[in-house]
């Protein structure tokens, strides 16, 4: 009975605007985004036609709208599937008024810049969506930087390595300060027991400090090793911390004494601290393409 009632209710509302309206359509479409953001999992598929067809950001997902279904419902059984909104959408018709095409720009929480395009089809007065094809906007100067990454080998850490939980800390990040210097570090993924990296300062186009680093499990625990601008190495041991961060301390070190990397959405917090009164310092890397075809 449930299921009726809202299926009466898609097709009431549609039937209620004017065929070749594109509020009709507009109508639709906002209402699949508001019905994806709230995990309605009937009302969202009572808007595709029985032969609908989904097209999915992989090439691989080319989904009929059983297929689409059983895809989804894990992510609408968690009480939230996806939220997309639309900023931008053109609406057109065929001659005879039973078709309608569409594309529209969209804002998406997780996916970043999107767009959608289709078709919908008039059918028993009331306006069913029959093809959605939803993709990722790429600018054009960007590019050439997609395509290195698409073609490259990941260097994931292997699952059973003792620092395979540092793995989102792989890859190149930087910051820029108020002073206007860009300060970088890149890690490689775990492997061996070990990450290997480097942080690099530069300001007014001088390299201002550099510094080699690594994090290692030993048999006595798992360390931070700094060796700035070439000099000794200085070496911090891990201690108790937050489950989304490695935090390392050296009390005998002038300073800083404690160095923590902590996860934060988009990117690395950083951390240095010295003893009680001494200065603290945080800042927050998001990631970079660093050496990349640019042609």
């Amino acid at each position: 009975m449930r299921r009726g009632l809202l299926l009466g209710a898609v097709i009431s509302a549609c039937a209620a605007s004017p065929a070749r309206a594109p509020a009709g359509v507009a109508s639709v479409l906002d209402e699949l985004h508001a019905n994806a953001a709230a995990a309605d999992e009937e009302r969202y598929f009572a808007l595709f036609a029985e032969d609908a067809v989904f097209l999915g950001t992989d090439a691989r997902e080319r989904w009929t709208k059983a297929a689409f279904r059983r895809y989804a419902k894990p992510h609408f059984a968690k009480g939230k599937a996806w939220t997309f909104r639309a900023v931008k959408r053109a609406v057109a018709f065929a001659p005879d008024g039973v078709t309608a095409w569409f594309d529209e720009e969209l804002w998406t929480e997780r996916l970043g810049p999107a767009r959608g395009s289709g078709v919908l089809a008039l059918r028993d007065g009331c306006w069913l969506i029959v093809q959605y094809n939803l993709s990722l906007t790429i600018p054009n100067e960007r590019f050439p930087l997609v395509r290195s990454v698409l073609g490259s080998e990941r260097a994931d850490a292997p699952v059973t390595d003792a620092l395979a939980g540092l793995g989102w800390l792989a890859g190149a990040w930087q910051t820029k300060r108020a002073d206007g210097t860009r300060v970088e570090e890149v890690w490689s993924a775990p492997d061996g027991a070990s990450l290997i990296g480097s942080g690099r300062s530069v300001r007014d186009g001088k390299t201002t400090f550099f510094e080699l680093l690594r994090i290692e499990a030993r048999p006595d625990g798992v360390f931070y090793v700094a060796q700035p601008m070439g000099g000794v190495a200085t070496e911090f041991r891990r201690v108790p911390g937050p489950d989304d961060a490695f935090v390392f301390e050296n009390p005998d070190h002038d300073f800083p004494k404690r160095v923590s990397y902590r996860k934060v959405p988009g990117g690395v917090q950083v951390r240095i601290e010295g003893a009680a009164g001494q200065r603290v310092e945080e800042w927050t890397y998001t990631r970079a393409l660093l050496g990349l075809d640019r042609e």
